[in-house]
């Protein structure tokens, strides 16, 4: 075998830009790969190593073979910013609720004022037996404060219902009409989803179907109230009480006593306070409620006789006049 002197003189290196002293290689991994001496010779001209290798030829062992690294250049993934990908969520959604919120500031009705002669004219004609509940009715709604309470009472059938029916018709179908009835108000009533009375000038809070045991009512009317000064807005608000019970005798009446203990109940509500109270109707108003019900058409007296003799003016004045009439096949 022929021993292969090789020189101890160190090796050239290529200084040009292909040199790899001169990349600025960082952070880098590697792993090794043989690659045939033999195959090396045949592309480049033979290297002058620093060191002496013993080369033994036909040996099995490293001599045909050049141990060269191969470098992997390891790049980072971009990372996400959590914070960046939610603020284009929330841009996103509010650019698409911006049109719904645009389309529902435009769908807003209010009413500006109540035409107090309209008012007037349709009560006078419509609403029997009631001319002085008419007239505090009109004198409170032109009243300058800008909170106002008024508080329907009286017994079964004399108009009380029917009379904020009419003053529903005339204001209209509104964003700033609220029309509730007990009991489910004083566990459902919240002021937080009231947009009408938020965004419009004046609003209208009706609450029927009251008795004078429900004066656990004050702690919502106040939060009302407040909050309609604090928007500074105008309000009116309409309790309606129902002081007899439909039974043969008068259980509970709205008399003095009654009254006096709402007001001392709604004494912290900052707000002007009106009674209205509807008399009880006699046969000459159910006669007219009657004729009211049928309209043209014309009743002789007998008919009118028979008519009269299926109502109880006394317990149920004018209530349930169109049912009844319907039934006995009048209209």
């Amino acid at each position: 075998m022929q021993d292969l002197n090789l020189s101890n003189e160190p090796m050239d290196i290529d200084l040009s830009g292909n040199s790899v002293k001169e990349m600025d290689i960082s952070d880098m991994s590697h792993e090794s790969i043989d690659v045939p001496i033999k195959k090396v010779r045949e592309k480049r001209k033979p290297f002058r190593f620093k060191q002496n290798l013993d080369l033994v030829r036909g040996s099995p062992t490293a001599s045909d073979h050049l141990v060269i690294k191969k470098f992997h250049l390891k790049r980072e993934k971009p990372t996400r910013n959590p914070e960046g990908t939610t603020r284009q969520i929330v841009t996103i959604l509010i650019l698409g609720l911006i049109p719904i919120f645009i389309s529902f500031i435009y769908s807003i009705k209010c009413y500006d004022d109540i035409n107090l002669k309209v008012l007037s004219e349709t009560m006078s004609t419509r609403l029997f037996g009631q001319s002085e509940a008419i007239r505090v009715i009109i004198d409170t709604l032109e009243l300058e404060e800008r909170s106002k309470i008024m508080i329907f009472s009286g017994g079964t059938g004399v108009g009380k219902t029917f009379a904020s029916s009419i003053l529903l018709d005339t204001v209209g179908s509104c964003s700033n009409v609220y029309h509730y009835t007990m009991p489910s108000f004083v566990s459902t009533f919240t002021t937080d989803f009231m947009v009408g009375l938020t965004m419009c000038k004046n609003s209208l809070f009706i609450l029927d179907d009251l008795t004078v045991d429900d004066l656990n009512i004050k702690q919502q009317i106040k939060e009302l109230i407040d909050k309609s000064q604090k928007l500074e807005k105008n309000i009116t608000v309409i309790l309606i009480f129902n002081c007899h019970e439909s039974t043969k005798e008068f259980i509970k009446k709205c008399d003095v006593s009654f009254q006096s203990k709402l007001l001392e109940q709604f004494a912290e509500i900052k707000a002007i306070k009106r009674f209205v109270n509807f008399e009880s109707l006699n046969v000459s108003h159910l006669k007219e409620c009657i004729k009211q019900e049928v309209q043209d058409r014309k009743l002789s007296d007998n008919e009118f006789d028979e008519i009269l003799k299926k109502f109880d003016v006394t317990l149920d004045g004018c209530k349930g006049v169109h049912s009844k009439m319907k039934y006995l096949n009048v209209v």
